[in-house]
């Protein structure tokens, strides 16, 4: 029997665009306990080119492999999951599509049907944490097998390329909500409001109730505050000033770097800080008394639990979000996408669109 052959783009190891290769490979078949999803679109993320250029390395070996001279052997934190990634690998974490196949063991219900995959894979159901296009084969591709367990029916008029903007971003944005435990009587500080976990931060933050303050370039403010923004600063401009009168209770931050400091400062005694990325630069100043004497609470915001990709699916169901495309590709033009998605010249999110279901 001759192997079936799909068209996927692969990622072949850390480094640059050169690495990611548009070719076919075979088209794999559900396990037992697994699904075959044949895919209608996937977004483009932070992660897909963190992954790819070994942001998640050790310090000590990141130069080698942004310089390229870093083998596949690498037993740093070179993914998502804290592992050392196994290459090739096919990238991709924003899954959306139809149900094809199922393996031994899974219920036939959902054959046929619409569905978004949760990109996080918990321990409990593989003996390890591992992320949908890092640890595991993902979406640039047009089928992927994902166990059932993280596989969700989507009852939604929005349209598959709508549908991939929600995994990564919204479940990231819900994550780091449920852990801040936000409520209406919060005025929430979001630094990074236009990205695509920013965007989300807005939505959902509104969605329970809360006062929201968003940072943004000045190119960037009108599309923050049609999101429902309360408050809309200039990140160029002095933030001080703007902040002094906020009762700020919690600070989402997506973004890390020079402004970290700054805007810690402009939390209330007892507030909380809530961080799920640092684009911006992972190293920062903190001084300690800041948080010892104003009782703050850190938190970090990665590992999520199943109940939060639940939370989102109904939020979706239900129509209670709004997705922004900026912009589409096919998948053969997954360079040019990558591209475009460094550029951080748009608003909303870049998806590659396949074959539309």
């Amino acid at each position: 029997m001759m192997t079936q052959l799909m068209n996927a783009a692969l990622l072949t190891g850390h480094g640059g665009a050169d690495k990611l290769v548009y070719t076919q490979v075979a088209k794999p078949s559900p396990q037992a306990g697994e699904f075959l999803i044949q895919v209608g679109a996937c977004s483009v993320n932070n992660t897909d080119l963190n992954t790819r250029t070994g942001w998640y390395t050790a310090e000590q070996e990141f130069e080698a492999v942004l310089q390229d001279t870093a083998t596949t052997t690498i037993h740093s934190s070179t993914g998502w999951g804290q592992t050392a990634i196994q290459f090739p690998r096919i990238q991709g974490a924003d899954i959306v599509g139809k149900v094809l196949e199922v393996g031994v063991d899974v219920d036939p219900k959902l054959l046929e049907q619409r569905v978004m995959v949760d990109p996080w894979i918990r321990a409990e159901s593989s003996g390890s944490d591992r992320y949908v296009g890092s640890e595991l084969n993902g979406g640039f591709a047009e089928y992927a097998v994902i166990p059932a367990s993280n596989v969700y029916p989507i009852h939604s008029p929005l349209s598959n390329v709508e549908l991939a903007c929600f995994p990564c971003s919204y479940s990231t944005a819900e994550n780091m909500v449920v852990k801040g435990g936000i409520t209406a009587t919060d005025t929430v500080l979001i630094m990074g409001a236009s990205g695509g976990v920013g965007s989300a931060l807005i939505q959902l933050c509104k969605l329970r109730g809360a006062t929201v303050i968003a940072i943004a370039s000045h190119s960037k403010q009108a599309f923050v505050q049609k999101l429902g923004a309360d408050f809309v600063y200039d990140r160029n401009k002095n933030l001080n000033d703007s902040l002094d009168h906020h009762p700020i209770t919690v600070y989402l931050d997506t973004v890390g770097g020079v402004y970290f400091s700054q805007l810690l400062k402009k939390l209330k005694v007892g507030g909380r800080y809530v961080s799920c990325g640092a684009i911006a630069g992972p190293l920062v100043q903190l001084d300690l008394r800041e948080l010892i004497y104003k009782d703050l609470e850190m938190i970090g915001a990665t590992r999520m639990e199943a109940r939060v990709f639940q939370n989102l699916v109904n939020y979706i169901n239900n129509n209670r979000l709004k997705p922004v495309v900026a912009k589409t590709f096919p998948l053969s033009q997954i360079h040019a996408a990558q591209k475009f998605f460094q550029s951080k010249s748009f608003c909303g999110k870049v998806v590659i669109a396949l074959e539309q279901l």
